[in-house]
């Protein structure tokens, strides 16, 4: 079986990433662009001080150094790939809002930059979500995958960086809520796992039995009177840490229960601002090009 981190074709399909990018559900033809492996990447011990990996970015604007989370093992395995790979070599960032993020991921900007809509061309293959809002949140500087199906599964290709202006506390509480609920569909999913098939045979005999449809709509209720009880007294709410981070130097907590933050900027935010304030469209293309021209791996930066 191939490697789900190392191959690929790239594949039109149009993701929803809330309002980091184009919506719909929509698949089209695939495009014959192979992602091969270009080498081993290294395994890396989550469990030690160390192990973090840089990258940076070479763009038109100047440098940006990104941090890839220990934490964060699928999302940092897969990236590194990408990257020695030189799949975002040349490409363009294809969305960008100012006090809010800039996005890239899309291949086809690399040989069609001023033809059809970018930012709907995605790699066939996708990462499973490692979303733990305690850890890592949208602040400021924050690298995060694109998402599907409100954060089940993460792009294999598209990412932003969150630029995000000072947030008030309306929109923390908001976000919590988001979260909490995201908490209860996942407990949800987990204590209905040994009623699968009971609940399967209920939905086909739903259709055309009332009774049926009663018992199903009972058992489902109940399932979620558990998974919300088993939820409470657990529930999430921002640190000291991460209100003062938010309401101070800003983000976007909105996007917290859906996508996975999987790294940082340590160098060159000021060139991320200045690629998010550039004169755009109305869908957020610039309408100069804001290019990468090449990312590297750093062997032993931070050290």
């Amino acid at each position: 079986m191939k490697n789900r981190f190392a191959y690929g074709f790239l594949l039109v399909a149009l993701f929803v990433l809330g309002s980091c990018a184009a919506g719909g559900d929509k698949e089209q033809k695939a495009v014959a662009q192979p992602v091969e492996p270009a080498g081993t990447v290294k395994e890396l011990n989550v469990n030690s001080s160390d192990s973090d990996q840089y990258v940076k970015l070479e763009t038109n604007m100047g440098d940006i150094v990104l941090k890839l989370y220990r934490e964060t093992p699928g999302h940092r395995k897969n990236f590194i790939n990408l990257v020695m790979n030189g799949f975002y070599d040349g490409q363009l960032f294809y969305r960008v809002k100012k006090d809010l993020f800039i996005q890239t991921g899309d291949y086809t900007s690399k040989t069609n930059p001023d033809g059809a809509d970018l930012g709907v061309t995605d790699v066939e293959f996708t990462v499973p979500s490692e979303i733990d809002v305690t850890k890592r949140y949208h602040k400021r500087g924050a690298v995060a995958a694109a998402s599907f199906n409100k954060g089940d599964y993460s792009s294999g290709a598209h990412f932003y960086i969150v630029t995000g202006k000072p947030a008030n506390e309306n929109d923390l509480k908001l976000s919590e809520k988001h979260v909490n609920e995201e908490l209860v569909t996942k407990k949800f999913h987990e204590v209905q796992e040994p009623y699968r098939q009971q609940i399967h045979r209920l939905n086909n005999a739903a259709k055309h039995d009332a009774k049926k449809k009663d018992e199903l709509s009972k058992l489902v209720s109940k399932l979620m009177a558990e998974a919300r009880a088993a939820v409470k007294g657990h529930e999430f709410s921002y640190s000291a840490k991460q209100r003062k981070q938010y309401l101070n130097t800003g983000g976007l907590p909105h996007l917290d229960a859906y996508y996975t933050v999987f790294g940082e900027v340590v160098e060159g935010m000021d060139v991320v601002d200045r690629i998010s304030a550039t004169d755009a469209t109305s869908k957020g293309r610039p309408r100069q090009h804001m290019k990468i021209n090449k990312v590297t791996v750093l062997d032993g930066y931070g050290k």
